[in-house]
């Protein structure tokens, strides 16, 4: 009884217990960010994103990477869930980790299975709207990482959104377009190709699986997120100004776009009062004078959080994994005091 004591208590310690304090301390941390920050909402985005998703992902990383380190001390991680009498005590790290890793896939396939696959428009609407789209992305140079990737569609009050984890597309909704004049529609594109290029459906999908991992993190980290989105959306509006967007045919198109909200669905990222008027003033102010871009911009959050998970997952091996020897003991200590 007692091997089975440290896979389900401790996985559920985890879950239950060093999430929750993770993403204390990091919403400390974002507090002070917030606060102290030189350049306003749209301050170190990339280093905001990179600690929400982290407070989640890095502890289960190192807790599963310490569980499969210890799994293999003696054997194999598949010879002890085989033999546990013959693997020596490797038996209940490798199921602790498991367990752990099952956990992150369903959840996983629960975020997964809730994006809606957006359908493409075939009437002759739809072909008439797709071939101005693909006029437009050749014209305008701005629009260059679009090239195959911009598609109509009929879905009932539907207006521009990108969507597409492994390859962003962008989806422009027919009935919608044809309020648009073309200068708001290329600045709309403009905006979506900023959403492309930084593969943001992924971003956010990861996003949703950290939170969603940590209901306790969910709750405390929530107001953060919903800054960080919105300064996201600001963010690609002022990179589709320095790429040659007009800023107030875009702010005619947000505000369109914000009138026939679906539910679950943020087109244009325009999903919320107070944050369509921090985007609307910035764009007009873009109007009378063009944004300058800040160089510490430039860099990726992506590539620097799949480094640092990176980190993690090998540091147990490196390091020695005593937080989780500590988790043990513990765990059947506390089965024993419960029984006896």
């Amino acid at each position: 009884m007692s091997e089975a004591a440290f896979p389900v208590l401790g996985a559920a310690f985890v879950l239950l217990v060093v999430l929750p304090i993770s993403a204390l301390l990091t919403k400390l941390v974002l507090v002070l960010l917030e606060r102290g920050g030189s350049a306003g909402a749209l301050d170190r985005l990339g280093l905001r994103y990179v600690l929400l998703t982290g407070s989640s992902a890095l502890p289960l990383a190192w807790f599963m990477s310490a569980g499969i380190h210890q799994a293999e001390s003696t054997r194999s991680a598949f010879a002890c869930l085989v033999s546990h009498d013959e693997a020596g005590s490797c038996f209940e790290p490798a199921f602790f980790a498991s367990l752990l890793a099952g956990g992150v896939l369903l959840a996983w396939l629960r975020a997964t299975w809730q994006v809606r696959q957006t359908p493409v428009a075939r009437s002759a609407e739809g072909e008439a709207l797709s071939a101005r789209l693909e006029c437009l992305v050749e014209r305008e140079s701005a629009l260059f990482r679009l090239r195959g990737r911009v598609l109509a569609t009929e879905q009932l009050d539907f207006t521009l959104a990108t969507g597409g984890l492994l390859v962003p597309r962008v989806f422009v909704g027919v009935g919608f377009a044809t309020k648009l004049t073309d200068a708001m529609l290329t600045s709309g594109l403009a905006h979506e190709a900023q959403h492309v290029g930084s593969r943001d459906p992924l971003r956010y999908l990861l996003l949703q699986l950290a939170l969603a991992l940590n209901p306790v993190g969910r709750f405390l980290l929530s107001p953060h997120v919903a800054r960080w989105k919105a300064a996201r959306e600001a963010h690609c509006d002022r990179e589709a100004v320095l790429h040659g967007a007009a800023p107030l045919p875009l702010a005619d198109a947000i505000v369109r776009a914000a009138r026939p909200v679906m539910s679950g669905v943020a087109p244009l990222g325009a999903h919320d009062t107070a944050v369509l008027e921090l985007r609307i003033g910035l764009l007009l102010a873009f109007a009378e004078r063009a944004p300058v871009r800040r160089q510490h911009e430039n860099h990726q959050s992506m590539p620097a959080a799949l480094a640092l998970l990176l980190a993690v997952l090998l540091l147990p091996h490196q390091t020695g994994t005593s937080p989780l020897d500590v988790l043990h003991t513990s765990a059947e200590r506390a089965l024993t005091y419960l029984l006896f």
